[in-house]
């Protein structure tokens, strides 16, 4: 008799059907709501619960130690300087300085962006800027540039007229006209 193999996987395939589906669990959880499982069936439930719960590891506290960090942080590509031995040598790392015009005529360009207008009244100036808040004349606050990290600078604005203002950073000053091209730009006066 000759059996193809199609037909023995089928006949091997219904067998173990069958066996699983007759396989009664050793936990049964099952049954009203208003009863309370058996004590022997709680305490089967609780030991099956310790032997799979319970297993403690010593090499997988060793491992998760040594994995690599899953994120990838870019870091700067630093240039290797090599002695006559071929040995690299650590570089020191560059830091620019950056003079005050320079700073201050990047930070006027920016802040030109968020004033919206001048409120001038005698000596005291008021600058206007886009969400309506008032910066009053004499007032310093801190900058800092991407391209000097690690360094902060503190402009202040020193007068306020009614088509400028002028903002001054360490000995450099910088004069910026109100520029009124937007519908809400401008300039109040008043005397």
């Amino acid at each position: 008799m000759k059996i193809s193999l199609h037909t023995l996987s089928t006949l091997l395939l219904a067998l173990l059907f069958t066996q699983e589906l007759c396989a009664k669990s050793e936990i049964k959880l099952t049954g009203r709501k208003d009863l309370v499982l058996s004590l022997d069936s709680r305490l089967l439930v609780l030991e099956e619960a310790r032997s799979h719960l319970s297993e403690k590891s010593d090499s997988f506290h060793e491992l998760v130690a040594s994995v690599d960090s899953p994120f990838v942080f870019e870091q700067p590509l630093i240039p290797i300087i090599r002695d006559e031995q071929g040995e690299p040598v650590p570089v020191e790392e560059v830091v620019v300085n950056y003079d005050d015009a320079s700073v201050l005529r990047v930070v006027a360009r920016n802040f030109s962006k968020q004033v919206r207008g001048t409120l001038t009244r005698g000596n005291s100036g008021f600058l206007q800027l886009t969400g309506g808040s008032l910066v009053k004349q004499g007032t310093s606050f801190p900058v800092s540039l991407p391209q000097a990290q690690g360094q902060t600078f503190t402009v202040t604005i020193i007068e306020i007229t009614s088509n400028s203002y002028t903002l001054k950073l360490g000995e450099a000053t910088e004069l910026v006209g109100i520029n009124a091209t937007g519908s809400s730009s401008g300039a109040i006066k008043i005397d």
